[in-house]
């Protein structure tokens, strides 16, 4: 059902605008989110067991309906040489294919499906990504996902991802995108990357939206701070909000109550032209 504070990413899934996500170096409170009304959470298999663990234990201790949250979480595709995660997944999962990753995954998490299921990053060839896709595909035709995509893929990757033949089109490409985290096209962190997702009707997606992996100091950014004082907002929610008035769905992360709800609360508020304008220059 669609609301303000989701994005219809395939017939009859709406995802959250605000989704809370974490490592296994960073991790994030999944019953603090859930207490605060959040209902997106974000994960992946490469995060660790424990990640996957504790976001299954908030979800069970919960008591929220199943259908009332949207759990996302992602396979790697390896060997890819730009992330040393493929070196400990090989020595872990190297025989198993994404379908069976995917199912390890539902296990950890204590669920019989997730919302939508993710395509970590590409893979060293096209062969590979296709064939790790293609698992993906029996995944959700199978009922264990209600939608798939992919991430870090930049516009060249999607192009040639299309032209191998899909069965089933990615829904989601989820990237890195901030203030000030939008000019780099390798992982898909760029406006490029973003035109051709909506060329595509693939919805994008930003990790890092407050600009911590990219390390690129957002929150204290004179403009950010500027624009926060004259809302009555703090300079996360300036953030936030400049990506999702973009139409791009966040995943960003959090282990405090009062940022929670922070970051719940960014619906209430616009930026003018002139404001978004000048947060997209740094």
């Amino acid at each position: 059902m669609f609301s303000p504070s989701t994005r219809t990413i395939a017939a009859g899934v709406a995802m959250p605008y605000v989704n809370l996500g974490g490592v296994h170096s960073h991790p994030s409170n999944y019953t603090l989110w859930l207490e605060k009304g959040g209902r997106g959470l974000d994960t992946a298999l490469m995060y660790g067991d424990d990640v996957q663990l504790s976001m299954g234990d908030a979800i069970k201790a919960s008591g929220i309906p199943r259908d009332q949250l949207f759990v996302t979480s992602k396979v790697p595709c390896c060997p890819a040489r730009f992330t040393s995660w493929c070196s400990w997944y090989d020595s872990e999962y190297a025989e198993l294919d994404a379908y069976t990753r995917a199912t390890i995954d539902l296990r950890l998490l204590s669920v019989d499906h997730v919302d939508l299921m993710l395509l970590h990053w590409p893979c060293d060839t096209l062969e590979d990504t296709v064939r790790t896709y293609r698992s993906l595909e029996r995944f959700q035709l199978s009922g264990k996902a209600r939608a798939i995509g992919i991430s870090n893929f930049n516009a060249s990757a999607i192009d040639a991802l299309f032209a191998a033949g899909l069965k089933v089109t990615p829904t989601v490409n989820q990237c890195g995108f901030s203030i000030g985290n939008h000019r780099n096209p390798k992982l898909g962190s760029d406006y490029d990357t973003l035109m051709k997702c909506r060329a595509k009707n693939i919805t994008y997606s930003a990790y890092s939206p407050l600009g911590g992996l990219s390390g690129i100091p957002v929150l204290s950014n004179p403009a950010v701070q500027t624009v926060a004082k004259r809302h009555g907002k703090s300079t996360a929610q300036v953030a936030l909000r400049w990506v999702t008035q973009q139409g791009v769905v966040a995943v960003t992360a959090s282990n405090n109550s009062r940022y929670d709800a922070e970051d719940l609360d960014i619906l209430d508020f616009s930026l003018d032209d002139s404001e978004m304008d000048t947060l997209k220059m740094i």
